[in-house]
């Protein structure tokens, strides 16, 4: 057994090398206490079950890229270019934390603390997509809401829908920014 102070970080860093390395249906809590040689009770003692753990790391997935956008947005791009911008981010985010088949494997199980943790990282992004609005766009605030929930909920759509394309909501959102 591994006798070290932060128990709960190693099985989390271990359960995100394996759903960073293997195939995500073959995830469970006995593949994490063999990678981190940590008892399977002792994971049961920092986590329920398997979702829990996903629930963890789909929170630090949302905290990581906008902490990361926050800090890399170019202050000279326009309103287009900072979309544009968050996409990018988000694809390169979610690929590395496979966000796709993380999200289709919570889906039927999404917890409501999942569930919250996924709702608060979106309202923090629609808030910087909102703040983006008011001061490039010069639009009224009500209209800025409107748009950042559009804006939020399409760009999650696009890492969680193979089918649909960033090229085809960029040119709706053109066209929905002339009549701004």
């Amino acid at each position: 057994m591994v006798e070290l102070n932060n128990q709960k970080e190693i099985i989390y860093k271990a359960a995100l090398e394996i759903i960073l390395s293997e195939d995500i249906q073959k995830f469970s809590i006995r593949m994490i206490s063999k990678r981190c040689n940590i008892g399977i009770g002792t994971i049961y003692k920092y986590y329920g079950n398997k979702n829990d753990i996903l629930v963890d790391i789909t929170r630090d997935f949302w905290i990581s890229y906008i902490t990361f956008i926050k800090e890399n947005v170019n202050q000279s791009y326009g309103f287009l270019e900072r979309i544009e911008f968050y996409h990018k981010e988000l694809v390169t985010y979610s690929k590395r934390f496979n966000y796709l088949i993380l999200s289709k494997e919570l889906s039927s199980s999404f917890r409501k603390v999942g569930k919250a943790h996924h709702n608060n990282a979106q309202t923090i992004f629609q808030s910087i997509i909102i703040n983006d609005s008011l001061t490039t766009l010069n639009i009224d605030p009500n209209e800025a809401t409107i748009l950042a929930d559009f804006i939020c909920n399409n760009l999650v759509s696009l890492i969680t829908m193979e089918t649909y394309k960033f090229e085809t909501f960029y040119n709706i959102l053109k066209k929905l920014l002339t009549t701004l």
